[in-house]
């Protein structure tokens, strides 16, 4: 199991090689509606899968790929989460508010708080993919969750954890997100207590709404 666990990390360091060599080449993946349209092509590419898994692999079976390290696996997660799975949480109407109301928010927040980022701060391949990444996420799990009423998770490492396309893209947006963060000068994690960080949280917040104004009324 714990050759199994460590065996996904290949794949994410072999990701993460080749984005890091793109990054020293190019600030950005794609400009402006081209990026909007990769974003839909994962949704589309991860809710194609999906339905090849579920018209061809009965419920609760899986089919080797790679031996005992890879499955090809057709299961249902109603609680809509893995975290809420693992931990055993039951599905109650609050936990689904507060998983669609956080899944919602952060969809609508991703395009304007993306366009305020590049035009506030830097173009970056990083911040693109954490867009790409949390977007394409976001919007796979509410189709998911409102036409299926559960999540289909298809990609299975026996024995360890059974996950889909969404969870990857999680993963690489996070980190992305990390890496923008440690690599740009002009973003601080020190800690400056608690009247600055609330003054500059109250700053940031006056910033973004003069930016959307002003986007808004541009011709």
């Amino acid at each position: 199991q714990l050759l199994l666990a460590a065996y996904p990390l290949i794949f994410f360091y072999l990701v993460a090689c080749v984005l890091v060599a793109l990054s020293q080449r190019v600030q950005q993946i794609a400009r402006g509606w081209r990026l909007f349209m990769l974003a839909l092509g994962l949704i589309v590419f991860d809710q194609v899968l999906k339905t090849i898994v579920t018209s061809f692999v009965p419920y609760q079976a899986s089919c080797p790929i790679i031996g005992q390290w890879l499955h090809v696996a057709h299961m249902r997660n109603y609680e809509g989460s893995w975290i809420t799975s693992s931990f055993g949480i039951a599905r109650t109407s609050i936990v689904d508010y507060i998983q669609w109301a956080g899944v919602i928010f952060i969809l609508s927040f991703t395009i304007p708080g993306h366009r305020y980022y590049i035009a506030t701060h830097r173009q970056s391949l990083w911040a693109d993919v954490a867009f790409l990444g949390v977007f394409a996420a976001c919007a796979s799990w509410l189709l998911d969750m409102t036409f299926r009423g559960y999540v289909v998770d298809f990609i299975n490492l026996p024995g360890l954890v059974t996950a889909d396309f969404k969870d990857i893209l999680v993963t690489l947006s996070a980190a992305a997100f990390f890496v923008e963060s440690l690599d740009n000068p002009e973003i601080s994690w020190r800690w400056q207590g608690w009247r600055k960080e609330s003054a500059a949280l109250i700053q940031l917040l006056k910033n973004l709404y003069r930016f959307f104004i002003n986007q808004e009324h541009k011709p």
